[in-house]
């Protein structure tokens, strides 16, 4: 299932590209080989220092210095023209994955070249560098298709047997540094066809191996792949869901809290108490309907990536003193006094006003609801390690310690009463400071004391990272 949300489909496609997954994408691809590319040059650097180590520290004597320090300056050139082409060249076609599979094939064999030229400057077939055509088999195990692995193998195995026999024969000069190898005995028949045989099996095993786990891998990611795009095909159809209920039930509520406003006004004075009462009860269920409506569509939102269009600078010192303002009376029914501590020289932060104004008022509303009467709150600013921090702080009930490290959860509500009475919410408020800080790549936090108060805050990047996504 292909996913829908346009955030993911541009990451996947960057990663991706026509590829059906990862381990055999085009980036992928391109980055292990300027890996093994630049490994090359410490091999080649490698050969250099051992062609001086070996004699003049280790005493090998007849090691033919000059044949390798010739090696190692080819496949200083060869792969120089490699690192070259990988990294200068354009590997954003439609093509470049095949371009790239053939690069492999290429680096891959030589190396195979360079590697049996080494072992026959070191000993040949007697040499203790042979182990390392398996290392090679690996590597183009976990790279190349399985049919590639086992023809690098093969033709692995071919040089392998060409320097053995060639050395068996004597068709070519034989090279016995002293220390290197065992013994400087010309080796025989039977010891040839031991070697070839040990190193067939070894050979064929390990690419059988290592390409059945690198097929298993690319068949796992593949799978994973196609689930992570069956979920985001889900979550697209919750988000739908969602912003169809939230929109079908908005007006109903915001009408009916209306009517029954409406109601209470109206009421003649001589209704029961009973009466009054219920309907109070009937208008508060009601309104809390229709904060939690405003609050799924804010997750709806908050979910879509919808709102980037909306960032612009936002002066969180010019937000508290707004807050401020317009708090101050519902504060001061309770007996409440609001102060601001404010850094007049924080910086301005990159996001959608509303989203910001609405993190902070429910951290305000929160304060005034859980400090008692003739308590204080503060609203705070302030800079910290290029991010803007604001705080609001209580005097109120507090938080048991056990509750504060689920605040932020969905439908949490820490188990507190003010004047023996539990503050009205549904428990959503403090989880969409949450999302909302992380939309904009903030964090929150809190700590609390229980009968001492509170403080939540938010912290921002000045220059905010939620753009360039």
């Amino acid at each position: 299932m292909p996913s829908s949300n346009p955030a993911t489909k541009r990451v996947k496609q960057s990663l991706l590209g026509d590829a059906p997954s990862f381990l055999v994408s085009s980036r992928f691809l391109r980055t292990r080989l300027l890996v093994y590319s630049a490994a090359r040059f410490g091999v080649a650097a490698a050969i250099v220092a051992g062609a001086w180590f070996a004699p003049h520290v280790v005493g090998i004597e007849q090691l033919p210095v000059r044949g390798l320090h010739i090696l190692a300056a080819l496949l200083t050139l060869v792969n120089l023209v490699v690192f070259g082409t990988l990294y200068w060249g354009a590997w954003d076609r439609k093509d470049s994955y095949l371009h790239l599979m053939a690069v492999m094939h290429i680096t891959v064999g030589l190396d195979f070249v360079f590697l049996t030229v080494a072992l026959w400057l070191v000993g040949g077939a007697a040499s203790p560098f042979a182990s390392f055509y398996i290392l090679n088999i690996i590597l183009a195990a976990m790279l190349l298709p399985r049919e590639g692995v086992f023809f690098q193998m093969l033709f692995a195995y071919f040089l392998f047997a060409g320097m053995v026999l060639s050395q068996w024969l004597e068709f070519a000069p034989v090279f016995t540094p002293t220390g290197a190898i065992v013994s400087d005995t010309p080796i025989n028949g039977r010891y040839a066809v031991t070697v070839l045989t040990v190193q067939a099996i070894l050979f064929a095993v390990t690419a059988l191996l290592v390409s059945e786990i690198s097929a298993a891998l690319k068949k796992g990611e593949r799978a994973l792949s196609a689930l992570n795009d069956e979920l985001e095909q889900l979550s697209e159809m919750r988000r739908d869901f969602l912003h169809v209920v939230t929109h079908n039930l908005k007006a109903p509520a915001a009408a009916a809290t209306m009517l029954l406003e409406t109601v209470e006004t109206l009421w003649t004075k001589d209704v029961s108490d009973n009466a009054r009462a219920a309907i109070a009860r009937a208008r508060l269920r009601t309104q809390e309907l229709g904060e939690l409506v405003q609050d799924l569509q804010q997750l709806t939102a908050l979910e879509s990536g919808a709102l980037r269009k909306q960032e612009q600078p936002v002066s969180l010192n010019e937000l508290a003193r707004k807050l401020a303002e317009a708090y101050q009376d519902p504060a001061s029914r309770k007996g409440q006094r609001i102060e601001l501590e404010l850094d007049e020289t924080l910086p301005h932060i990159n996001a959608v006003p509303r989203l910001i104004h609405e993190a902070a008022v429910n951290y305000v509303t929160n304060a005034i609801k859980y400090t008692q009467e003739g308590g204080q709150i503060i609203l705070r600013t302030r800079a910290e390690d290029n991010v803007a921090v604001f705080e609001v702080e209580d005097t109120g009930v507090g938080i048991p310690p056990e509750h504060v490290e689920n605040l932020f959860g969905e439908f949490v509500r820490a188990p507190a009463t003010v004047s023996g009475k539990r503050p009205p919410g549904i428990g959503l408020g403090l989880s969409i400071v949450k999302r909302i800080m992380e939309y904009f790549d903030g964090r929150v936090y809190v700590s609390s004391e229980e009968g001492k108060g509170s403080v939540f805050g938010f912290a921002l990047p000045v220059e905010s990272k939620a753009q360039e996504k």
